[in-house]
């Protein structure tokens, strides 16, 4: 490169966490107004016609990744002898700019941010693509969750790569195997790379020591890293053992799969909130820990008084079984059920089209209390008695209406008074209000396109996320009724101009004057008020 164009791609600046040396380059899709980054490659001759046809390959498998913790691919093309990946554009803070800016993380933070990344690699993996290339500088944060960018279907074996060589912290974070041949790329690799940027997290040091290229690839053969907890003293032990078996040398020692990782990730999460001691974690046979000496965890059992629980599994058996038959608690449960259902027969229920009434009798007040009263009385009652009924998927689009309406209000209350937002979704939202407020609409749809990509499938964000789909709408009706404001003007300044010609001078004044009148506040449509007002100038000074 360079160049101002790339197929459809309007080329604007470099990106990345070192410009200099980055392939990747923020782009507007012309005909979409999209931004999106765009990794560029450049091969001898523009690649041989099987090369082309393996990345064309390539582009299509990535446009059917979609997972919320990877940035998508929007396709890819080919431009004289360069070749290019159309990726979105994911705006956030790097893994690489944290670490520079404090040193490390905290293992909290590091366990937040492993497991949307397993996640993902889970994912790929069982799409049969291997990443080959995780590091710091390719995990974004996008609000709070974190996203891995660049992946590749043939990252080592096609003429379409990337042709700066790796830095030395590069293959610091790379597998050993990987390293002696790049074709060799696994799930193995993946987790070993993985475990290594996990290891840099939460310690600030890499797992393999060296100032070159030579050093470091000498020392990854041999040199065993320290314990993270040996060197961060509130790092949980699980986690520990977790990240030194994902950097085992041999992969059979390693983890299985992605989905292993994820489940020993849980696993570490639950011990350390819970605070569970260090020999219970042993003693239950925990796979990261490992234990294979078996009488380390006969002694553990010892220690936790393990022999004691079935003593004490048949003294709460007898105290069970003391209670006299009219205090059980499952003849008092009973009961209830009983006197429940009668109430409930006695009670005649609304029938479905009943609940349609009542609902749209509330939907018809247009307040947000009695909007609140219609999702959590009739319309939630008509979805559950009848989920089947010819009226559940207006119940449905009438909840989800309401919640996006009150997210809306929350968030616009919380902006107002400023209360602290700590929700991914409110926080995204609130980014995007803010382009939007600057009449950048551009930008403002591009974040709430990504909210839409990233948050799409997570329940957790569902209301957000239809709230961004609908405030996509709003941006994009605003701006064809811009687009149509725009050629009314230019309408009347072609009429001016015609009028002008033919010495009609005061008809053409009025037409200037009335779309400054009309049109002076809108600043979007400025370049054409403009226009008039240096025709009414010009004719002033005449």
């Amino acid at each position: 490169m360079p160049r101002s164009r790339l197929g459809p791609l309007a080329i604007e600046s470099k990106l990345g966490d070192h410009p200099s040396t980055s392939s990747v380059w923020r782009a507007i899709h012309v005909q979409l107004k999209r931004a999106v980054a765009v990794k560029v490659f450049s091969a001898p001759f523009g690649g041989t016609p099987e090369a082309r046809a393996q990345f064309t390959s390539e582009w299509e498998q990535l446009k059917k990744v979609q997972h919320p913790a990877l940035a998508r691919c929007y396709g890819g093309g080919f431009e004289d002898r360069d070749a290019y990946l159309a990726y979105e554009l994911v705006e956030g803070e790097t893994l690489r700019t944290q670490l520079d800016r404090l040193t490390r993380l905290s293992w909290e933070s590091v366990l937040d941010m492993a497991e949307p990344i397993v996640d993902a690699l889970e994912y790929l993996h069982g799409q049969g693509i291997i990443h080959g290339a995780i590091v710091p500088d390719k995990i974004v944060f996008s609000g709070l969750s974190p996203v891995l960018l660049d992946v590749r279907v043939h990252r080592f074996d096609s003429p379409f790569r990337s042709a700066r060589p790796p830095a030395p912290s590069e293959i610091a974070l790379t597998a050993p195997e990987l390293v002696a041949n790049p074709l060799t790329g696994s799930v193995s690799t993946d987790l070993y790379s993985l475990g290594a940027v996990l290891y840099l997290a939460v310690t600030g040091r890499y797992p393999i020591d060296g100032d070159t290229i030579e050093q470091v690839r000498q020392n990854l053969e041999h040199q065993v890293p320290a314990s993270p907890a040996s060197i961060v003293l509130d790092c949980p032990i699980w986690l520990d053992r977790l990240i030194i078996q994902m950097l085992e040398k041999s992969p059979p020692l390693r983890p299985p799969s992605a989905s292993a990782v994820r489940l020993a990730l849980a696993e570490v999460r639950r011990r350390a909130m819970s605070r569970s001691g260090v020999a219970e974690h042993v003693s239950s046979g925990f796979s990261p820990l490992r234990m294979t000496n078996q009488s380390e965890k006969d002694e553990a059992r010892k220690l936790l008084g393990r022999e004691l629980i079935d003593v004490d599994a048949t003294e709460k058996k007898s105290r069970t079984s003391s209670v006299d038959w009219h205090e059980q608690p499952w003849l008092l449960i009973l009961g209830l059920a009983l006197v429940l259902g009668v109430l409930v027969y006695i009670a005649w229920p609304p029938s479905e089209a009943g609940l349609r009434s009542q609902a749209e009798a509330l939907i018809a007040q247009d307040t947000r209390s009695a909007l609140a009263d219609a999702k959590n009385k009739p319309l939630r009652l008509l979805l559950q008695r009848f989920p089947d009924g010819e009226n559940a998927a207006w119940a449905q689009e009438q909840i989800d209406r309401i919640d996006v309406i009150l997210f809306l209000h929350q968030l616009k209350v919380k902006i107002k008074n400023r209360l602290s937002i700590t929700d991914q979704g409110e926080q995204l939202h609130m980014q995007a209000q803010e382009y939007a407020a600057n009449e950048d609409y551009a930008k403002a749809l591009d974040k709430y396109h990504s909210m839409v990509t990233v948050l799409g499938d997570d329940d957790e964000y569902r209301v957000a996320v239809n709230a961004a789909r609908f405030q996509i709408g709003v941006i994009e009706r605003l701006a064809a009724e811009q687009t149509d404001a725009a050629e009314i003007i230019q309408g009347k300044l072609d009429e001016a101009e015609r009028l002008l010609a033919e010495n009609r001078v005061i008809e053409a004044r009025k037409i200037w004057y009335s779309l400054v009148e009309l049109y002076g506040d809108n600043s979007n449509l400025a370049p054409l008020i403009k226009k008039a007002q240096d025709k009414l100038r010009e004719q002033d000074s005449n």
